[in-house]
């Protein structure tokens, strides 16, 4: 039997779904599972996109050769890192016009990479490793302390969506030993609806083998940047990580964090060949996760 999410606005959704069980998103809410034996009549894609249940799996060919690489010469970082990486730094995201809001303001022209694993609205400051929940307005994706070692992107566009997608190459730790440790590869498309509800999506697919260490967050007191001298755990420059930050998969609004993921990623890091998805409003204000779901355009 299939499952499928399906984000709705209003109050009257229709729910005639054929022999779908299908969970209906209204109003930021999973509020209720409809079985129906009637004529199908899912939710037209101009006006509904799908968020299909099951995990996305990306071929190791697509994760390795997809897209154009992003140039890292003249990005400055915080340490020195092997020739041609990045080590706590910012990479601006080719957007190509694309809009994209966040908490009402369209983000599209100021979106960051940052390397310790997060998007970011504006480049963050170099001396920061752990996001904090008023550091900078940010979509968490394993925030911790990691060397980027290439990041590539495609931008699509067409009358219904607008999708600019990435694929980030990665080390698992800062110290991690670029000739013999494995490097994460994964795929995140950020998806915008250019009609109707104009709704956002977060699709974040793992590639084949998962990352050792989710991130930092107050799922995890032992990290090897050991503890701060009040007895808090600290990130590598130093700094307490903040303990309001359920899971290193998140979202803050640059005052606090949603915390939408619950403990989930909060010690234990998302599978390989899993995906994910943030779903939003028009306007990048009201969040949802979904786990193992993938967009489905």
């Amino acid at each position: 039997m299939i499952k499928k999410y399906i984000l709705c606005r209003g109050s009257n959704p229709k729910q005639d779904y054929s022999n779908n069980i299908v969970k209906i998103i209204r109003n930021n809410t999973v509020e209720t599972i409809y079985i129906n034996s009637g004529p199908e009549n899912l939710l037209d894609i101009d006006t509904n996109l799908l968020i299909t249940e099951g995990n996305l799996i990306i071929s190791n060919n697509e994760l390795l050769n997809s897209g154009t690489q992003i140039s890292f010469t003249g990005i400055s970082d915080a340490s020195t890192p092997p020739p041609g990486m990045l080590d706590d730094a910012n990479v601006p995201i080719p957007m190509g016009g694309m809009t994209f809001n966040f908490y009402g303001t369209n983000a599209g022209n100021n979106m960051y990479w940052n390397s310790n694993c997060a998007i970011t609205i504006g480049a963050m400051p170099a001396y920061i490793v752990s996001i904090s929940h008023n550091t900078i307005p940010a979509i968490l994706l394993g925030n911790y302390d990691r060397i980027l070692k290439k990041l590539s992107y495609t931008n699509t566009t067409n009358s219904k969506f607008s999708i600019t997608t990435l694929y980030p190459h990665f080390y698992n730790y800062y110290t991690d030993n670029t000739n013999t440790a494995p490097f994460y590869k994964w795929r995140i498309r950020l998806i915008k609806e250019n009609i109707n509800s104009q709704r956002q999506y977060i699709e974040v697919c793992v590639g084949p083998t998962s990352i050792t260490t989710p991130g930092y967050s107050s799922a995890i007191q032992t990290y090897p940047s050991g503890l701060d001298i009040f007895g808090n755990p600290q990130d590598t420059n130093g700094l307490p990580i903040d303990q309001t930050k359920n899971s290193p998969f998140n979202i803050t609004n640059g005052t606090s964090f949603l915390n939408l993921c619950g403990s989930t990623f909060g010690s234990t890091s998302p599978p390989a060949n899993t995906s994910f998805v943030f779903s939003s409003d028009s306007t990048g204000t009201n969040w949802v996760f979904t786990n193992n779901t993938c967009v489905n355009i």
